[in-house]
């Protein structure tokens, strides 16, 4: 299956995960607050976008994918926006509103096209009730799907079993399993089909600096051995992706010559791309293929963008 067939495929595809909206304030700074050695910011403007699972989301709804979206949010203005956004997209989003915690929002202050500061909002306790709304709607979420992909931020999520849950869902579905954990909730994705963590998250999780090619086909089979991963890709910036498969040799992916702009979001695409790959019919190494071609498109863009088909095969000339 070559990509073009990928993308015409429209595969159906959940997203569940930890849901973000990002927030940008644009204004001038022209001069210092008589308060605080701080600049005074006249504001000019205000935009939003998906950001977290709902960036994965968004990713696979350019890319041509069906998607629908699960995940805990905040019963706030946040929360509503963040589910308008996916909607007007044309995701079908499953959200649950809980009254005790806020929507994760991340507020960047933006001077003369510079951040000056950004304002987390968010909380770190648990979700107490397990997060029992999605698991009841999962089924909904998934029907028609050909995979569930988990993406993983740490809000607490992975922390309550719900993601587990998916899983054996999945499993008991037949549906691939595609994730992107953070390295302190690897427990909670064991037996996915498809795993993908950066350079960074992969050292945290093998406690090791990966630092050559050897240490990295070592430490990567022992990593996918140890969770029960179908497969485990390590994405590795401008030194390519390595894929490890259950039964097979480490496979390298060279990195493609790109001017960066941007890495951020660059993870959402290669998951979002090779879980595109996958749900259409193809296998890991063209899924890996697919995701890196993604990202290096990702990484042109300033700030956080869905790539489009025609860019991903437009580099791969």
């Amino acid at each position: 299956m070559n990509f073009q067939e990928i993308f015409e495929a429209k595969p159906t595809i959940c997203v569940l995960g930890d849901l973000m909206l990002d927030e940008w304030i644009f204004g001038a700074a022209t001069r210092i607050s008589p308060e605080a050695p701080v600049p005074v910011v006249k504001f000019e403007g205000r935009k939003t976008a998906p950001g977290g699972a709902a960036n994965v989301a968004m990713n696979l709804l350019s890319l041509g994918a069906k998607v629908s979206v699960g995940g805990i949010v905040g019963d706030d203005e946040a929360g509503r926006d963040l589910q308008r956004e996916l909607e007007d997209a044309g995701a079908v989003a499953g959200f649950q509103f809980d009254k005790s915690r806020p929507t994760t929002l991340k507020t960047r202050i933006m001077a003369q096209r510079q951040q000056l500061v950004r304002i987390d909002r968010e909380s770190e306790s648990p979700i107490a009730d397990g997060g029992v709304e999605i698991r009841e709607k999962l089924a909904s979420l998934t029907e028609g799907a050909g995979a569930i992909c988990l993406s993983d931020y740490d809000k607490g999520l992975a922390e309550c079993g719900a993601l587990e849950f998916a899983i054996q869902e999945a499993k008991t579905s037949s549906l691939l399993v595609t994730a992107g954990p953070k390295p302190r909730n690897m427990t909670a994705f064991r037996g996915a089909d498809f795993v993908s963590l950066n350079h960074k998250e992969a050292c945290e999780a093998t406690n090791s600096k990966l630092a050559s090619d050897e240490e990295i086909e070592r430490e990567g089979e022992k990593l996918r051995e140890q969770y029960d991963f179908a497969a485990l890709c390590i994405t590795r910036g401008g030194e390519g992706v390595s894929l490890f498969e259950r039964g097979q040799e480490p496979f390298h992916i060279p990195a493609h010559t790109v001017e960066v702009f941007d890495v951020a979001g660059a993870g959402d695409t290669f998951l979002s791309a090779a879980t595109l790959a996958l749900a259409a019919g193809s296998d890991a190494k063209t899924a890996a293929k697919l995701g890196n071609l993604a990202a290096a498109c990702s990484v042109k863009h300033v700030g956080v963008v869905a790539v489009k088909p025609e860019e991903i095969l437009q580099l791969n000339r």
